[in-house]
C-alpha cells in the first residue's frame, strides 16, 4: 500500500522504511501487524508529534476529539504495525 501511495516499488519503499527504522523514526518494518495490540499507547505516540508544525494542529485535534481504532486487522503479536517513533525535525 505505501509503495503504490507513493509511486515507488515495494522493494524501494521497505529500504526506505528499514533506513528510518535504523535511524529511530518508525518501529520494525517488517511486521503483518495490521492492529495495534490493546495495551499501545496510541496518545503518548501522537504526543511527540505535536510540536510539528506541519501536522500539530491536527495532532491537537486527534487528541482532543479521540483517536478512532479501527476494529479490522490482526495483531500477530510480534510488533506493532509501522507506527513514527520520534519526531523528524525540518531538514532531517
Amino acid at each position: 500500500a505505501c509503495s503504490k501511495a507513493l509511486g515507488i516499488g515495494p522493494h524501494s519503499a521497505l529500504q526506505i522504511a528499514e533506513r528510518l527504522y535504523l535511524s529511530g523514526y518508525l518501529s520494525y518494518p517488517r511486521t503483518e501487524s495490521t492492529r495495534y495490540p490493546k495495551s499501545f499507547d496510541i496518545a503518548g505516540t501522537l504526543q511527540d508529534q505535536l510540536h510539528d508544525n506541519r501536522w500539530g494542529s491536527y495532532v491537537r485535534d486527534l487528541l482532543r476529539d479521540g483517536v478512532n481504532v479501527a476494529k479490522g486487522g490482526v495483531d500477530m503479536g510480534d510488533h506493532p504495525p509501522i507506527t513514527p517513533c520520534r519526531h523528524a525535525r525540518a531538514g532531517e
